[in-house]
């Protein structure tokens, strides 16, 4: 029997204190909803946890950006809602202009509604924007919509100018004939072809002026389909001259790169553009063949502005499918992090409960291991 050491109770104290600490342990995971709240709680779990976190985080804002692209396209493609409407009553006018009934001043008046018209087309080219970037100018090409939590994760967008200027450039590109009686001198000369303009592919460019004067126009078209200038029903190529009536037209001022090595002589000699120069608009009266010319020009960019409306509705459809995947990516991801991180309360709490009792058994040997070198008293009585 020794009095100097008490192993009973330091042993009991021991394991009470050990008791202690995993009591603590349990009740900061039940408090903080956490089973690690600390790398030495799990190592290897709270790598995966966080890697997990970056994932969610990341993807939950890339489901923002993707909702934010909608919101972007939505605006662009409201905007060119009502471009289609105004070409749509443009090509009305036309038709109505070409009508025979009409005097020179009842053209005037539809003319005058024209130009408003393509006015119109262009301010609302030049005021569409979407947080502080313009969307209709040319200058929304190839922007990325970070979709993914990964970098290069991206969705391309890319809107084209969808000027007049630019309207009446793809028109021109596409080289469109129209049918008319009302013939002038510069029939006769659009229906000519210098000599040594072949292509390799047997179709020869055409000035759609008079060969003394420089206009931005000259389109590869095959001359077995234009039909002699003097025949009834002439086939008329469109040319920027034919709108000028309407609207000044630029070549520098195409942005669509594709469009203007369209309007660039590069067949017999070295490429080199047609224009440059400004084709003003015209202050003379308007007559059929301009509203003819008009006809067709509104069918070209009717066309174009559906095209670049369809591929807005395409990107804002893979937007929604992308959201929806997204979340549910979020969804499941979350889960597993969950799984690894969070605290399962029930087997916490039966754990709680468990060492409260034995921290209430240990209190109680701890004072029993106390009170045992109290009989070495009695011998030294």
């Amino acid at each position: 029997m020794v009095v100097k050491h008490n192993m009973t109770a330091m042993n009991s104290n021991r394991m009470f204190n050990l008791t202690n600490k995993s009591q603590a342990e349990s009740t900061e995971k039940l408090s903080s909803g956490y089973k690690i709240n600390r790398a030495a709680d799990d190592a290897a779990g709270l790598s995966i946890s966080e890697k997990m976190r970056r994932q969610i985080r990341g993807l939950t804002q890339a489901s923002a950006n993707a909702a934010d692209g909608i919101s972007c396209v939505q605006t662009a493609e409201g905007a060119l809602n009502e471009v289609h409407d105004m070409l749509q009553r443009m090509n009305e006018l036309a038709v109505k202009g070409a009508n025979g009934t009409l005097t020179t001043t009842d053209r005037s008046y539809v003319q005058m509604e024209v130009r408003q018209l393509m006015s119109e087309i262009d301010r609302i080219q030049s005021t569409t924007t979407f947080n502080e970037q313009n969307l209709l100018d040319g200058s929304f090409q190839n922007i990325g919509l970070q979709v993914g939590a990964e970098s290069g994760q991206h969705i391309v967008i890319t809107i084209g100018n969808m000027c007049t200027n630019d309207l009446i450039a793809s028109a021109l590109s596409k080289g469109i004939c129209y049918q008319t009686n009302d013939h002038t001198p510069l029939c006769e000369a659009q229906d000519l072809a210098p000599t040594g303009t072949e292509k390799p592919d047997g179709l020869y460019y055409q000035y759609a002026s008079p060969f003394t004067s420089t206009h931005a126009k000259i389109e590869y078209v095959n001359l077995n389909t234009i039909q002699p200038w003097s025949a009834a029903g002439h086939s008329h190529l469109l040319a920027a001259r034919d709108l000028t009536i309407f609207h000044s037209f630029s070549y520098d001022a195409i942005t669509d790169e594709r469009v203007k090595n369209r309007l660039t002589i590069d067949g017999a000699s070295s490429p080199s553009p047609t224009g440059g120069m400004e084709e003003a608009l015209s202050g003379r009266a308007p007559d059929v063949r301009d509203f003819q010319a008009l006809n067709v020009f509104a069918k070209s960019a009717i066309e174009d502005v559906s095209e670049t409306r369809s591929n807005l509705g395409a990107v804002q459809n893979r937007l929604e499918h992308t959201i929806s995947n997204l979340d549910n990516i979020v969804e499941n991801t979350t889960s597993a992090e969950s799984a690894v991180r969070d605290t399962d309360i029930a087997a916490e709490m039966v754990k709680y409960a468990n060492n409260n009792i034995i921290a209430q058994a240990g209190q109680s040997m701890l004072s029993q291991a106390n009170q045992s070198n109290q009989s070495a008293l009695s011998l030294l009585q």
